[in-house]
C-alpha cells in the first residue's frame, strides 16, 4: 500500500515530534534523584525543573502540594502530550489516538464507581484536577456529586457509557452483581474500541501498533487468569467470561488451558508454551509486586523496541506514549514510597524502568 504525500507527511511529522519528546523524558540519574527526595513537595520541585514536566506542573504550589494533587497532575501529562499530536493527525490515526487515550477517562469513571461503592474518596482533589483536561467529555462534576449508584447511572444517561453500564449497575443495585462486573464492562468497551480503531490504520502502521496493543491485551488476560486461579479459585467458565473480549497471540485453546489449570505448576507449564514466559518469570512468583514489575518491564521493552524500529511514523508516537505512561507510573510509585518512607534501594528494584545497580548518585 502506498501513502499519499499528505499521509506520508503526517507520519514523518508525528514520528519526528515523538522523537523530540522522547529526548525530554527522565534518565536514570533523574530517577535516583527522585528516590532521594524526602517529600512529595521535593519531588514536585525537582520535576518542575525538568523540561518534560515543567509545563504541566506550573500551577502547583510547591510549599503545600498534596500527594493526591501531584499524582493527578502527573496522570494528566500523557493526556496533554497526546493532545499535542492532534494538529498533525487525520482520519484513522486521529480516531486511534482518541480511542487510546479514552483509557484515561475510563479509569476516572472506574475511580468514581469505587468511591461510590466504598462510600469515601478524595473527590475534591480530582474535581479540581479535571478542569481543562483534553479528551475528558463525561460530566465528572455531576458524577462526583452523586450519592449512590442509582443517581450515578441516571447522570450517565446521555453518554456513551450508559448502554455499557446500565445492566451491570442494575444488577449491582439489585444485589445480584458486583463492582468488578461494572469495571469489566468499561474495560471491555474501551479495549474493543481501541482494537477496532487499530484495524482501520494503514497497513504499514497497523502491524506495529497491533503488536503493541496485542501484547498489552494478552498480558492483561494472562494476569487475570493467574489471579483468578491463585487467589479466587474461579472455574474455567467464570474466568473466560470475565476476560477482555479481544485475543491476540493467546487464542481460545491456550486461554482454556490456562483457565483449566489445576495448580500453579500446571498453569506455568501452559504459560511456558507462549511468547510471554519472560513477562511472568519461569516459575510461580513469591512476590506479587515483582510480578507486576516484570510485566511492566516486558511491555516497556516492547514499546522501546517499537519506538526504535524503522523510520519515524505513527507507531513511534504510540510507542512513545506507552513509554511516557510507564514513566509517570514509576514516578507515582516513588511518590508513594517517599510518602511511607519505604527503603529507597528496595523501591528502585520495583520500577518498570530497570535502573543501573547502585545508581549514579550517592545515597544518604
Amino acid at each position: 500500500m502506498s501513502y499519499s504525500p499528505v499521509s506520508a507527511g503526517e507520519c514523518v511529522a508525528t514520528g519526528a515530534k515523538a522523537h523530540v519528546l522522547f529526548g525530554k523524558m527522565l534518565d536514570d540519574n533523574d530517577f535516583w534523584a527522585l528516590l532521594e527526595c524526602d517529600s512529595p513537595q521535593e519531588i514536585a520541585g525537582y520535576l518542575r525543573r525538568k523540561e518534560g514536566y515543567a509545563p504541566y506542573l506550573e500551577t502547583i504550589v510547591l510549599a503545600n502540594v498534596h500527594r493526591a494533587e501531584l499524582e493527578h497532575a502527573l496522570l494528566a501529562v500523557p493526556l496533554y502530550v497526546s493532545a499535542s499530536f492532534l494538529p498533525y493527525l487525520n482520519g484513522a490515526r486521529m480516531a486511534f489516538l482518541k480511542a487510546w487515550v479514552e483509557r484515561f477517562q475510563a479509569g476516572l469513571l472506574k475511580q468514581v464507581m469505587r468511591w461510590l461503592f466504598a462510600g469515601r474518596g478524595e473527590r475534591e482533589s480530582l474535581r479540581s484536577g479535571l478542569k481543562g483536561l483534553p479528551f475528558v467529555t463525561l460530566p465528572f462534576d455531576a458524577l462526583l456529586s452523586c450519592k449512590d449508584f442509582e443517581e450515578f447511572i441516571k447522570t450517565l444517561k446521555a453518554t456513551k457509557y450508559y448502554p455499557v453500564l446500565r445492566e451491570p449497575v442494575d444488577w449491582l443495585l439489585k444485589g445480584r452483581g458486583n463492582l468488578y462486573s461494572c469495571e469489566s464492562a468499561v474495560d471491555a468497551h474501551v479495549i474493543s474500541n481501541i482494537y477496532r480503531a487499530a484495524l482501520n490504520l494503514p497497513i504499514l502502521e497497523r502491524t506495529e501498533v497491533l503488536n503493541l496493543l496485542g501484547n498489552l491485551i494478552d498480558i492483561l488476560n494472562i494476569y487475570f487468569c493467574y489471579r483468578a486461579k491463585r487467589f479466587y479459585v474461579m472455574n474455567r467458565e467464570e474466568i473466560v467470561n470475565r476476560l477482555l473480549p479481544v485475543r491476540f497471540k493467546i487464542k481460545g485453546p491456550t486461554i482454556n488451558r490456562l483457565a483449566s489449570s489445576e495448580d500453579m505448576e500446571s498453569f506455568w507449564s501452559v504459560l511456558s508454551t507462549t511468547h510471554y514466559l519472560r513477562a511472568f518469570g519461569t516459575e510461580p512468583p513469591n512476590d506479587e509486586l515483582a510480578l507486576e514489575r516484570d510485566m511492566k518491564r516486558f511491555l516497556r521493552e516492547r514499546a522501546l523496541s517499537t519506538f526504535r524500529s524503522g523510520s519515524p511514523s505513527f507507531h513511534t508516537v504510540i510507542a512513545y506514549l506507552m513509554l511516557l505512561e510507564l514513566e509517570v507510573g514509576d514516578i507515582i510509585t516513588i511518590i508513594e514510597d517517599v510518602r511511607y518512607d519505604y527503603n529507597r534501594r528496595i523501591a528502585a528494584a520495583f520500577l518498570a524502568r530497570p535502573l543501573i545497580p547502585g545508581g549514579a548518585l550517592s545515597w544518604r
